[in-house]
């Protein structure tokens, strides 16, 4: 199944590219993702945990990243496993950073996936649609705040630039019953665009 979706971040492409080749970065402001060891030429180690309900799935796979620095273009793949409900996910994500004003990049994601187990119950489109627009919007703010927060850095007294940042948190779970009012209109609009 494929999903596209974009967004804009408020700074000059170069910029944005230089975020997005901090892949630590990158998985730090995807909601349930982490890296279980700092990526090595490109190959990523990581687990994405979504929590339905009671039930809380973790993805533990293996993934690699490219980046395509002449057309601002890259893509991460990748292929995951859920021992709990035995489902696996197999996914390819590409991504493109277009300059749409001075201080102005738009970034086009597409994502090919496919979900087997029995957590593929949840795959289906308008549902998948849905969690991947909250999963975007949620990572495109958090890389904005980032973003800001080093660009205000960056401006401040050469000390606060020496300071340490502060420790993150752990990564929390996506909570699939937190965006279940979301999901459920989505899968109820499903129905009638079907009639």
């Amino acid at each position: 199944m494929q999903l596209a979706d974009s967004f804009t971040l408020p700074f000059p492409r170069e910029r944005v590219w230089q975020a997005f080749q901090d892949v630590e970065q990158l998985v730090a402001c995807l909601p349930g993702a982490s890296l279980d060891s700092p990526p090595v030429d490109g190959a990523l180690d990581l687990t994405f945990a979504v929590k339905l309900g009671p039930m809380l799935a973790q993805f533990g796979g293996k993934g690699e990243v490219a980046f395509e620095s002449g057309g601002y273009r890259g893509r991460v793949s990748g292929a995951a496993a859920d021992k709990r409900s035995n489902s696996r996910v197999k996914a390819e994500a590409s991504f493109a950073l277009a300059a749409i004003a001075e201080n102005a990049t738009r970034v086009e994601v597409v994502v090919d996936y496919a979900l087997t187990g029995s957590l593929a119950q949840f795959s289906r489109g308008s549902i998948m649609k849905e969690l991947a627009s909250v999963l975007t919007r949620q990572f495109s703010q958090c890389l904005e705040a980032r973003l800001t927060a080093a660009s205000a850095a960056a401006h401040a007294a050469p000390d606060a630039a020496d300071a340490k940042p502060a420790p993150e948190a752990a990564p929390q779970p996506v909570d699939g019953l937190r965006l279940l009012p979301r999901l459920a209109w989505a899968w109820f609009r499903s129905l009638f665009q079907r009639v």
